[in-house]
């Protein structure tokens, strides 16, 4: 099949049969009070004392002064703050003063407190009740504003305690279903019970292993389906071996080599775990659109936009001598206003390779 004309911003785009390998490119040009490691009443039987162990490592939990963490008692609120606040790694030396007329310079954990007013953690009101015990509910806000984790109506888990209404039911239920929280039993949530100092250091743990995932890039939230998915390369060897091949090619040419970009092999493995799950082939998905569609709602910024993509191809080696050997595909390699690169394999049930390659220029 020839160069197909799609739309008026497309420079190319072509299908290209080389015995049992299937290729394609597009291009699209512009757009508290004691530090200690080790508690004196949590045992090594502890259901929480692995989590408890890593928060008192940390520093973000400390013990009482008489060497004890009192897993079982309730967290106040002063103390859930103070501890979020410190596993941000953000500053204390905050200029926001709070309006709670129970919250003063001097009271416990102050700079922990003004520094989550300021980012829009804790809502600024008359009163914060400091010494309080902390909800259920009210922690599950806290954490997906401190660790930015998408809140949305749409979701998998349910509580029959937190009916519709509720002000904490999309708070709840998001975090509940990427795992951070869960319910007291399949069906109910208990809104309203305290969290203990066991408790919550699990959930504040399971936080940062949330948002590390993100910062990584093994996750990303979907907007149009409301969720986060599963965005891991079947294999970085693989994907580094094409931009090795690649930049020898533009090295040929006196090309600058292409750099490679996290975010935007990112977008590149939603594409390729995209062509496998929804079986198809083509730079147009039936579910996100063309390329530029895709980055764009992955928040991936650039100026142009390019994609190889192609099939049933098993080494690297062999999917850049196909993609050379095609025209339209080789000019996305050998363009010269391309800086950056993403490159993702994803296999099918059969074990079939599909590749995906986005170009761009920043």
């Amino acid at each position: 099949m020839g160069m197909l004309k799609k739309m008026s911003h497309v420079v190319g785009m072509s299908v290209v049969l080389l015995t049992t390998f299937y290729c394609m490119s597009l291009t699209e040009p512009s757009q508290i009070v004691k530090a200690a490691s080790t508690a004196k009443d949590v045992a090594t039987t502890h259901w929480a004392n692995k989590e408890i162990s890593s928060v008192l490592e940390k520093n973000y939990m400390t013990l009482y002064e008489d060497g004890s963490f009192k897993p079982e008692q309730p967290i106040t609120r002063a103390e859930a703050a103070a501890a979020i606040a410190h596993s941000m790694a953000i500053s204390l030396n905050s200029s926001t003063v709070p309006q709670f007329q129970d919250v003063s310079a001097t009271s416990p954990y102050y700079k922990e407190i003004c520094a989550l007013v300021e980012l829009h953690i804790l809502q600024d009101n008359d009163y914060f009740q400091p010494e309080a015990p902390l909800k259920r509910m009210h922690i599950a806000k806290m954490l997906t504003l401190a660790y930015k984790i998408e809140v949305d109506a749409v979701n998998r888990s349910e509580f029959t305690d937190v009916p519709n209404g509720h002000w904490a039911k999309d708070y709840i239920e998001s975090l509940a279903d990427v795992g951070v929280i869960k319910g007291v039993n399949i069906k109910q949530f208990a809104p309203d019970q305290y969290v203990t100092r066991a408790q919550f250091s699990s959930l504040l743990v399971r936080s940062l292993a949330f948002t590390t995932q993100v910062q990584q890039r093994e996750v990303a939230y979907d907007y149009l389906s409301k969720n986060y998915i599963p965005t891991k390369n079947y294999s970085e060897t693989m994907a580094n071996d094409v931009i090795r091949f690649i930049n020898h090619e533009r090295q040929q040419k006196k090309l600058g080599l292409l750099q490679t970009d996290d975010a935007l092999t990112q977008v590149a493995v939603i594409k390729a775990q995209d062509m496998v799950n929804r079986h198809y082939f083509d730079h147009n998905s039936p579910y996100y659109g063309m390329p530029w569609d895709l980055a764009t709602l992955f928040d991936y910024p650039y100026t142009s936009l390019g994609e190889n993509i192609g099939r049933n191809i098993p080494t690297a080696e062999a999917a850049v001598k196909a993609w050379m050997a095609s025209p339209s595909h080789r000019e996305n390699i050998l363009r010269e206003n391309y800086t950056n690169t993403g490159v993702a394999i994803a296999a099918d049930s059969k074990g079939n390779y599909y590749w995906v390659q986005l170009f761009s220029s920043q």
